[in-house]
Order: structure tokens, then C-alpha cells, then sequence
């Protein structure tokens, strides 16, 4: 059996897998972020239990949202603080007495929409993350490529586009980021960052409305045509697309996969790709946006599949 454990920053999931990738079970639970001691343990009750139920010994592969130093293997997981600068492989690997595979989240999305996914048998898929981040993985011709550093598809981590301040205004908010930057994609690509661009178009306009509206707020207005919710998705949109145009430009994928919170927002296929050529070379053929195949699940499938 394949085991695949999905790490977020408020749950973890574990599913298991057969080896054509077909899911059999799985279970939630929550995160432990403050405990390193309590992390650890939560995924061995998770494995062995599963172990047990099953009468069976699974392989495991891990997402983490953040990477393995590959230097000094210790991780690095912004929203799971308890596992920064630990061991992660070799501690988990003591405790489980199995050899354990670990990637990005991200990457393990991409791995599954690349094999039986909405990327199938093309050799270049961007997968794409638009969820409580912004993130990316890259699969090209039959495997993941994590690059030196295994930062590789982080395109969330580059800066604001300069036409942003043309388009939404001089006083546009440059909002410093997690990983100490400031103005990096991830904050404004994401569910937080819809927010945060319909916010500053509210204000500037005097919206009058209360408190901060969430994401499906913000596109609820939209498809009942609220002018501030459409100018706020429209300069989402073109933030989108810049940023896309420029990994079209340096990787040439074949196929753009959507996943994460934002990728259920169906519009985005109908008014993104006709900004792409904006922003990109003039080249013969862009690749196709897709929603993700396995929505939610493409991740601890991803993970799942690093021992297939």
C-alpha cells in the first residue's frame, strides 16, 4: 500500500493508495504547530493506526508546505513552525522504522495532476497553487524537478509586475511577506490576496461596507455584478496573468494546472487567457489553464505516489 500524508498548517491528512493510485481511505486530523515532539507523534499515531487497521506495512511519502535543505537537511515550513531547522527525514524515518520520502506540497500537487491528472501525458505541467498561498510545481518529461535548492516553482516568492501601480493605483498596498521580501506574488495570487485588492478598491471608492469580506464573499459580488467586486477581480486577473506570462516565457510548459481555493473559481479560466499574450513572447501556441483533477485530494495523491 501507498500512504500519502498531506501536512497544512491546521490539518494533516493521511490516505492510502493502491499502486494504480486508486484511494482507499483516509483520515483528518489536526496540526500540532507549536510542539515538535507532538508533530512527530501525531503522524506515527496516524501510520501505525493505519498499519494496524489494515495489516499492512505502507510506504509513506510526505507534502510539507516548504522544503528539505538539501545542504543540511533540516526543513524549512513557514506555517508548521515546530518543524523549522529539525531533522524532519531522519527523525520521522527513526520513529516510523521506514524509509520516507518528503517534497513539497506543491510538487506533490503537480505530480498527481501530471500522472492520471489534467495534465496526463503532457511532459511540461506547471502546477499552480491558488489557495492560503500562492505556490508552484514543475514536472517535465516524466519527473519532478526540485532544482538546487529544491525551491524550484516557488513562483510566489517573485515581485509585483510595475504596470500593478498603473492598473490599481500608486497607493497600492506593498505588503511584506512571510519570507521577508516584500511585494512577493503569494500575498497577492492568494485567497488572502483577492482580500486585500478588493479591500483597497472598497476603500478607495468609498464602499461603506463593514468589516473584511473573505474570497467567496468577494466572488459571490462579483457574479451579481458589484462594481468594486469586478474591479478587484480584474485587476486580480491581470496580476494572474503577468504572472504566469513570465513563467510561460522562461519554462514553456505545456499545460497550466489550477489548484488550491481560488481554482474553483470557474471564471478565471474564461478571463485569464486571453491577457496571457500580454505578457509573454510571441510564440505559436499557449499553453491550456485546466482546473486540477483531484481538487483537494491531488496533493496527499501527489504524496502518496512519491514511493510509486
Amino acid at each position: 500500500m501507498l500512504y500519502g500524508v498531506d501536512i497544512g498548517g491546521t490539518k494533516m491528512e493521511l490516505a492510502v493508495f493502491d499502486h494504480e493510485h486508486n484511494k482507499l481511505a483516509s483520515k483528518r486530523i489536526p496540526t500540532p504547530t507549536d510542539s515538535y515532539d507532538a508533530f512527530k507523534h501525531a503522524i506515527q499515531e496516524l501510520v501505525f493506526e493505519t498499519d494496524r487497521e489494515l495489516n499492512t506495512r505502507g510506504s509513506v511519502g510526505i507534502g510539507i508546505p516548504g522544503f528539505i535543505n538539501p545542504d543540511t537537511g533540516k526543513a524549512q515550513c513557514a506555517n508548521v513552525p515546530c518543524v523549522n531547522d529539525q531533522n524532519l527525514q531522519v527523525d520521522l524515518e527513526l520513529i516510523l522504522d521506514r524509509p520516507i520520502k518528503i517534497e513539497n506540497d506543491a510538487n506533490c500537487f503537480a505530480l498527481s495532476e501530471a500522472i492520471g491528472g489534467a495534465g496526463d501525458k503532457i511532459p511540461t505541467v506547471f502546477g499552480v497553487i491558488l489557495g492560503t498561498g500562492c505556490g508552484g510545481g514543475l514536472y517535465i518529461n516524466g519527473k519532478l524537478h526540485d532544482g538546487r535548492n529544491n525551491l524550484a516553482g516557488e513562483w510566489g516568492h517573485t515581485p509585483l509586475p510595475y504596470h500593478v501601480f498603473k492598473l490599481a493605483g500608486e497607493d497600492f498596498p506593498i505588503v511584506k511577506c512571510g519570507c521577508g521580501m516584500h511585494g512577493c506574488l503569494d500575498n497577492y495570487l492568494s485567497g488572502r490576496g483577492l482580500e486585500l485588492i478588493y479591500k483597497h478598491v472598497a476603500d478607495q471608492t468609498l464602499s461603506g461596507k463593514e468589516g473584511p469580506l473573505s474570497g467567496k464573499e468577494i466572488v459571490q459580488l462579483f457574479r451579481r455584478h458589484d462594481t468594486q467586486a469586478e474591479r478587484a477581480v480584474e485587476i486580480y486577473c491581470e496580476l494572474l496573468a503577468s504572472g504566469l506570462g513570465a513563467m510561460i516565457n522562461i519554462l514553456d510548459p505545456g499545460v497550466i494546472v489550477l489548484g488550491g481555493g481560488l481554482s474553483n473559481f470557474d471564471e478565471l479560466y474564461e478571463l485569464v487567457p486571453p491577457l496571457l499574450s500580454k505578457y509573454t513572447l510571441n510564440i505559436g501556441q499557449l499553453p491550456e489553464i485546466r482546473k486540477a483533477e483531484f481538487g483537494d485530494a491531488g496533493g496527499v495523491r501527489g504524496a502518496a505516489m512519491l514511493n510509486a
